[in-house]
């Protein structure tokens, strides 16, 4: 981050797209307002944050990629060494760049950042990406001069620190170009005139929702499958077998481990499976396309708070993980491929919930607490 005249911010994020996509979509945004602004990124020191820092050509500092233990043991005591380091490493971040705001995007990266901007007095804001506030948010709520959500509803959970919330929607980043569903589809090779259905589980927890999926697909028969194509992202580690499922069903398929432009896949997809990550599901949302979601069950609940309210609002089909199987994805893939107008009700309603302008928004906050 160059020492210009210009306002300079530091944002923490780390570990998840979740949490990197949303602080970039900021950034963006921000630079949109005003081209001599500096921003500065904190990230963790996985693999994920320096492939997208490096790709989006972001300035960058790397913190450890620490967790708190969910029970006291020898880790704990390692994970507070580890703090200790980080929270040093930030005050000199800070000391040396001279932000003036810090915002952070939750993940353990904005514990330490946060917490050295409190101390020292630089104006700072959290941004909760879920209904349900995570662990390293709920303990920054106390640091922040203000709390910014993607959901109404995280007011309730925010109790004595509700009147530092703002309702700005979750950051989407505006490279996300819609284009049309036809254009998009050839670019994949694949029949404008088929069903296509769009299954992201290339994410944390995926290899029981990719093996469900494809044999959901079995279950349908190589009659009902003519007229369905998939597009499938499946993460590094199933991609090989997966490949081979796909031949064998003989379903027309464009497979991924990882794809950079994912707006393309949104915008060719009729239906969208996938988990409930918010930065995700605001994505699918603001491309207008019903999902299914099927919740990450080892995320503290976050998932399925999601999960529950899109699905509240009429935008998604909920399916819990205990309860998935091949049988229930097949009956609930059915019964939307045999009603349009639902299909067509639930996009509607899912262009609602995506909150288009929520960069924008957080961007203004930004530049009030800079003011």
């Amino acid at each position: 981050m160059e020492r210009t005249g210009g306002v300079r911010i530091v944002i923490a994020c780390g570990t998840s797209g979740g949490h990197i996509f949303p602080a970039v979509a900021l950034a963006q945004d921000l630079k949109d307002k005003n081209k001599d602004i500096g921003i500065l990124f904190v990230g963790s020191n996985t693999a994920l944050d320096r492939r997208i820092f490096e790709k989006e050509r972001l300035n960058y500092y790397l913190l450890s990629s620490n967790k708190l233990p969910y029970r006291i043991s020898l880790r704990t005591a390692a994970f507070f060494i580890k703090l200790f380091f980080d929270v040093l490493k930030s005050f000199f971040i800070l000391l040396k760049h001279s932000p003036d705001a810090v915002i952070g995007f939750g993940g353990y990266v904005s514990s330490p950042v946060i917490f050295a901007a409190y101390i020292l007095r630089i104006p700072r804001i959290v941004h909760e990406q879920n209904v349900v506030p995570g662990r390293a948010n709920s303990f920054l709520f106390r640091f922040a001069d203000r709390i910014a959500v993607s959901f109404e509803e995280t007011k309730r959970y925010l109790k004595r620190f509700s009147y530092k919330a703002v309702f700005t929607g979750n950051p989407i980043r505006v490279t996300l170009l819609k284009g049309s569903r036809e254009g998009n589809i050839k670019k994949f090779g694949l029949d404008p005139d088929k069903f296509t259905i769009l299954i992201i589980g290339g994410s944390q927890g995926s290899h029981n929702l990719n093996k469900v999926f494809l044999q959901a697909m079995a279950k349908f028969g190589r009659e009902k499958t003519a007229f369905l194509q998939a597009i499938h992202i499946t993460g590094i580690t199933d991609y090989g077998w997966a490949s081979q499922a796909y031949e064998e069903l003989g379903l027309e398929h464009r497979l991924f481990s990882f794809l950079d432009n994912i707006e393309e896949a949104y915008s060719a997809s009729d239906l969208v499976v996938t988990r409930s990550g918010a930065s995700a599901i605001f994505e699918i949302a603001y491309f207008g396309r019903p999902m299914i979601l099927i919740p990450y069950p080892f995320a503290m609940s976050h998932q399925e708070e999601n999960a529950k309210f899109f699905s509240r609002k009429g935008a998604a089909i909920k399916i819990d993980e205990k309860e998935m199987s091949a049988g229930l994805m097949k009956e609930r893939i059915e019964g939307l491929l045999n009603n349009r107008a639902i299909l067509d009700e639930m996009a509607e309603k899912a262009r609602i919930l995506s909150v288009p302008d929520s960069s924008h928004n957080l961007a203004l906050e930004v530049l009030k607490i800079v003011k």
